[in-house]
């Protein structure tokens, strides 16, 4: 259980890592692109990106309670 939790852990952090990038870029490309890119085009990124960010979070902050409920059963004395 020890290691699913830290796999949790981590696999959650990579992917709000991920989610992040891909939504922050497709913010950026109808800026940065001078209206070549429209908001509809960029939408294809930002919604995908959005949605993974939230559930990579969900996955990351489980797995955080886990790891700490297993550090703090293993402190305690008995």
């Amino acid at each position: 259980m020890n290691i699913l939790s830290k796999l949790a852990l981590i696999l959650g952090i990579i992917g709000m890592v991920i989610g992040g990038l891909v939504l922050l870029i497709s913010l950026l490309l109808p800026v940065v692109t001078d209206g070549r890119t429209s908001w509809e085009e960029a939408m294809l990124g930002i919604i995908p990106g959005a949605l993974f960010l939230v559930l990579s979070t969900v996955v990351a902050l489980i797995g955080l309670i886990l790891v700490l409920m297993r550090r703090k059963k293993a402190k305690t004395p008995g």
